[in-house]
């Protein structure tokens, strides 16, 4: 369970994102900080530090929360090109025009 703070912060940006015509894609935090953005090796050995991330699978060096914040925009990405949204509008994209009226 998050804390109240955080609740009311996801609250407010789904609101002012509503607003504006955009949406909110929660993706789970487990292992953003201990997977490689590079090769995907996870293992929580890569992150050496608070601020430091090395993969010990290929050798990439980059900031910790770097690191974890390209992973979480890779996961983003994937749930936009694949799934569904929030809102309910399907992003799945579809033929625009009829096979039949191509032929």
């Amino acid at each position: 369970m998050m804390p109240p703070g955080w609740s009311e912060f996801f609250r407010q940006l789904e609101y002012k994102l509503n607003w504006t015509g955009g949406i909110l894609i929660k993706i789970p935090p487990r292992n953003t900080s201990t997977q490689c953005s590079k090769c995907g090796y996870t293992c929580s050995e890569n992150r050496t530090s608070q601020a430091r991330f090395s993969c010990i699978g290929c050798g990439y060096v980059e900031n910790a929360d770097f690191n974890a914040a390209q992973n979480i925009l890779a996961a983003g990405l994937a749930v936009l090109a694949c799934g569904e949204n929030p809102l309910g509008i399907s992003l799945k994209q579809e033929p625009s025009v009829s096979a039949s009226v191509l032929a």
